[in-house]
């Protein structure tokens, strides 16, 4: 085992503030005071910086010089900035990825989409929903066989969760996303690439127009 390996704390430290911004508990602007982090955790200062420090390299939270972390806000340009390139990235992947895919990884892919399908229905906590949904995703792209390419994928994909987590517990959204991700294994077993590709992309549209709305009725 690595001896730089972060201590369990870091992780469910990181995971809770991660889904306290996600699902709205922590909102845009709201401070990160280091003190009361650690009174609430229980935690080192050093543990409480580096989780915060991870945060910002999420592109989720800010801080400035010299001042606390905050919440980050963000602006119509950086969202339409952030979902152009998740949509260049994730159109790429399907571009370069091999069809047809293998047994091993398909059925892989069917059972992630089966407990997410599981969690749904189950009405499970929102934090499993989202992880579940960004296993599914990580898995498909994966499919590309190019490690950097998704690496971007997955960096662009943390960068926008504020955003997306507007329809994440919208029982309509998730309806949609259980059927659009059938039909992406469809598509895969089907080995039609062009529908695939249009499938990734439309997908991440509606959480942003939701988020859109609500910017400009706010």
């Amino acid at each position: 085992m690595s001896t730089n390996a972060p201590p369990p704390i870091f992780k469910d430290i990181l995971n809770t503030l991660e889904a306290d911004i996600i699902f709205g508990r922590l909102r845009p602007h709201q401070e990160l005071i280091e003190d009361s982090l650690m009174e609430r955790f229980n935690a080192k200062r050093h543990i409480v910086r580096a989780v915060i420090q991870e945060l910002v390299s999420r592109h989720i939270v800010v801080k400035p010089r010299s001042r606390s972390a905050r919440v980050k806000d963000f602006t119509m340009q950086e969202v339409n900035e952030l979902y152009e390139m998740r949509a260049l990235l994730q159109r790429e992947a399907i571009h370069i990825m091999p069809l047809p895919a293998t047994a091993c990884a398909l059925d892989e892919l069917k059972q992630i989409h089966a407990k997410y399908e599981e969690a749904i229905h189950g009405h499970s906590d929102p934090w499993v929903i989202h992880t579940l949904n960004d296993q599914f995703h990580l898995c498909l792209f994966s499919l590309c066989n190019n490690n950097t390419l998704c690496k971007a994928i997955t960096f662009y994909t943390e960068a926008t969760n504020p955003i997306r987590s507007y329809g994440i517990t919208d029982p309509a959204w998730l309806s949609q996303a259980l059927d659009e991700h059938a039909s992406m294994i469809a598509a895969i077993e089907s080995q039609d690439r062009a529908t695939l590709a249009t499938l990734v992309v439309s997908h991440i549209q509606p959480t942003k127009m939701r988020w859109e709305a609500l910017r400009r009725h706010n």
